[in-house]
């Protein structure tokens, strides 16, 4: 298993559904509140909310960071977007994340769970909010990226990326392409991104591009394909851009960039 995977990865998730009142991820090593409270908070009440809360005997509970939050997705159904059964009673809300956005202090993230895209916003809005707690500590690295030539692993995900991304936009179908016939550092099963995958590569304290430069120079401040089609319309697939870090659905006509993974 991938050392610590965050966000959306190609397999099911993997929940523990044992204990009552939580989700456990077994995935990422995180504890969930499985049933929202039904207050709307601005952001600094949801901190505290969260500071405040005391469940199944653990009282170190916090509001989740963007990816955190964003590794709940599931970009298959809508409405909300995310798995029913394991977190019954999710309204198709904005849910609060810990993470501020770098260019406004006044703003933070949030992740949309009628669709399921994340984004930022005032601090005095008031969202939903969902708990979280590590319950199975990983071992921190030092570094977050081993870059190659040619090729960057992501330590915390242990997902392998094509450093420089195609040179032009392409559409959904031609991005597939691309990926498939990709050969580098003697791999060959390069694809493109899940939404959850492309959205770990987003570096919150930077701006256009929202990514670690040294790692992915030249990276265009525009939108990058995913492979994840949008649940309620075949003609729709997820993007995300990397000129605001947020994720939305375009026509798989249109051209976009793309950034293969392995």
């Amino acid at each position: 298993m991938p050392n610590a995977p965050l966000a959306g990865l190609p397999h099911p998730h993997d929940y523990d559904l044992g204990t009552p009142g939580v989700v456990i991820d077994r995935i990422t090593g995180l504890m969930w509140q499985r049933r929202p409270p039904t207050t709307l908070l601005p952001w600094t009440k949801a901190q505290q909310a969260c500071a405040d809360l005391s469940l199944a005997g653990h009282g170190d509970w916090r509001l989740p960071s963007r990816i955190e939050l964003v590794s709940l997705l599931d970009t298959r159904r809508t409405q909300p977007s995310i798995d029913v059964d394991a977190f019954p009673g999710t309204p198709s809300d904005w849910f609060w994340t810990s993470s501020r956005a770098a260019d406004d202090p006044n703003q933070a993230w949030y992740v949309y769970f009628y669709f399921g895209y994340p984004k930022t916003d005032e601090v005095t809005n008031a969202f939903s909010v969902r708990c979280v707690r590590t319950a199975q500590p990983r071992p921190a690295s030092p570094t977050r990226y081993e870059v190659q030539e040619q090729e960057v692993r992501d330590l915390a995900t242990g997902l392998r990326w094509e450093r420089a991304p195609a040179s032009a936009p392409v559409t959904f179908e031609a991005a597939r392409g691309y990926c498939s016939r990709l050969r580098l550092g003697g791999h060959e099963a390069w694809r493109v991104p899940t939404l959850g995958e492309l959205l770990t590569l987003i570096d919150e304290r930077a701006s256009a591009p929202m990514v670690d430069r040294i790692a992915f120079p030249g990276t265009a401040p525009d939108e990058f394909w995913t492979s994840s089609t949008f649940a309620n319309g075949s003609e729709l697939a997820w993007y995300v851009r990397f000129d605001r870090g947020s994720g939305l659905y375009g026509r798989l006509v249109e051209s976009f960039h793309v950034r293969c993974v392995l």
